[in-house]
């Protein structure tokens, strides 16, 4: 019995650790920009659509665009939306041109991020409780760019 409750409590606490979403992520540098492309995978977007489309017309109207933006991303600004940017010294994140779109029933969420990027700078996904796993499908640059990948996130910076 007491080997039982080991093991339940064991796999509880490890279902804590992981992602509960898994966003695949698009990156382009422009010139003064950073445009990023989340991704949500098709059950959570399943999910995210049943909760947030109200109306309960399969797609996302402005008004629960505007929610799920609030919930599902302005939420990250305390772990600076799950991404450290730095050039010399960290930089805040601050995102502009917020957008959720649809497609083939995927929630797709897009933001900029203005960066007078130098050099060089390194750019990395972070999730300090592991609830967003981020994997980096595409990347677009005139720089040289090194990029490091693990299970749930990924570093970006320029090779000089």
């Amino acid at each position: 019995m007491k080997k039982i409750i080991i093991i339940l409590i064991s796999m509880v606490s490890f279902s804590f650790a992981h992602p509960h979403f898994f966003i695949d992520s698009k990156i382009s540098i422009e010139d003064g920009f950073i445009k990023n492309e989340w991704i949500f995978d098709r059950l959570n977007s399943r999910v995210l659509l049943f909760d947030f489309d109200v109306n309960e017309n399969n797609i996302l109207d402005e008004e629960e665009k505007q929610e799920f933006i609030k919930s599902h991303f302005l939420s990250l600004e305390k772990n600076n939306y799950n991404m450290f940017l730095a050039i010399d010294d960290e930089i805040e994140i601050k995102p502009i041109n917020i957008e959720v779109k649809v497609n083939k029933k995927r929630i797709s969420l897009h933001f900029d991020m203005e960066a007078r990027l130098s050099d060089t700078f390194t750019m990395c996904t972070m999730d300090e409780k592991i609830y967003m796993a981020y994997k980096l499908q595409e990347i677009n640059s005139h720089n040289k760019l090194e990029v490091q990948k693990s299970e749930y996130d990924f570093c970006i910076g320029v090779v000089e």
